[in-house]
């Protein structure tokens, strides 16, 4: 015995909700389908959410231990998100799709914010000065070949951050710089468990800029004067505490904190353009690149073309992090800008060629 039919406009309904039309071939209901097209509605509609609640987790970072370390790899959430969203777009998801593609421009946004879209040429008569940076690594056995890479470079002052304790001696004990290239320096003090020592290494006289008497964080601040013959600048080192615990994480905010003081200062009584080496411990979407934005600097790394991180060196390209990096005050070009590799640091380095503004 067949299934009851009812009558219905151009064809019969049986109870299951089924539909035959006028030649007899059963088709499903639109009633049926509706609570399906729904229940995938809800799920796209959450899914993008989650999207974009990665992608702007940055924005309540900067209180947040957990948070600000999850926005180091926040270029994964963006990257999601444009996948997710472009899914979403092919199934006609429009609305869904767009909370995507806000995401993504949320996220992008601290990755890029102040970076040059690509590196500018000179123009004649333009200052041009050659700046790297380099976490030397305080383990590093190999420290003296290392610093022959950095003087065959051809850089008019480079910051060292983490020298070793035996390259710290050597330098400022037994004159090891005396016969280089780049023979002037100055250094921060080491203070075990709070401050790691480093030095900001020139071919030209360095002038000190002593930080602020009543700044107790002054002895994480190292900036100095490049007596440069075509116009002077200046140059600092910026090196935190790795985040690797939540107090060591406060410790180093408030030290990039000190720096943005110290930095807004040298401008102020100096006048001239301001260069920072830094190993920040953190990439372009975190707390401390945030803080180096607002005393007024500008990374160097360019938009275009694409390249990885500086850390760690030895590990696929994939998954560095840009720790590493030469900051400059506004108005300052970039001509050239690259990273190289040195075989004691577990760092990548990093060389600027700026337009002195």
């Amino acid at each position: 015995m067949g299934r009851p039919l009812s009558l219905y406009m151009g064809g019969w309904m049986d109870d299951s909700g089924c539909m035959a039309d006028a030649d007899g071939q059963l088709t499903e209901s639109s009633g049926a389908v509706r609570p399906r097209k729904r229940w995938f509605t809800l799920v796209a509609w959450v899914v993008s959410l989650v999207c974009f609640a990665g992608c702007a987790s940055w924005v309540v970072s900067g209180g947040v231990y957990v948070l600000d370390l999850a926005a180091g790899f926040l270029w994964i959430g963006v990257v999601v998100s444009v996948l997710v969203g472009l899914v979403l777009f092919g199934l006609k998801r429009w609305g869904a799709g767009l909370v995507c593609v806000l995401g993504v421009l949320v996220g992008a946004w601290p990755m890029l914010a102040g970076r040059p879209m690509v590196v500018e040429r000179g123009g004649i008569g333009d200052v041009v000065v050659t700046v790297g940076s380099l976490n030397i690594y305080p383990l590093n056995e190999g420290w003296r070949d290392d610093l022959d890479v950095l003087m065959r470079l051809g850089l008019d002052v480079v910051v060292i951050q983490e020298i070793s304790p035996e390259m710290n001696r050597m330098v400022s004990k037994y004159g090891y710089l005396d016969d280089k290239a780049m023979r002037y320096w100055v250094k921060r003090r080491w203070r075990d468990g709070e401050v790691s020592p480093g030095l900001i290494v020139s071919r030209y006289p360095l002038e000190l800029v002593a930080p602020d008497e009543g700044d107790e964080m002054g002895e994480h601040q190292l900036m100095c004067i490049v007596d440069h013959p075509d116009k002077r600048f200046v140059v600092g080192l910026v090196h935190p505490f790795s985040p690797r615990s939540a107090d060591r994480w406060e410790a180093g905010n408030s030290a990039v904190e000190s720096h943005q003081e110290q930095i807004a200062r040298a401008m102020d009584l100096t006048g001239l353009d301001v260069v920072v080496g830094a190993d920040l411990n953190a990439a372009g979407a975190q707390v401390r690149a945030r803080l180096m934005r607002g005393a007024g600097l500008r990374a160097s790394k360019p938009i275009w073309p694409i390249q990885s991180g500086s850390f760690p060196a030895d590990k696929s390209p994939l998954v560095r992090l840009q720790l590493d990096d030469v900051w400059r005050s506004e108005g300052v070009g970039v001509e050239s800008w690259e990273m190289f590799e040195v075989g004691g640091s577990d760092h990548l380095g990093v060389v600027a060629r700026l337009i002195l503004n």
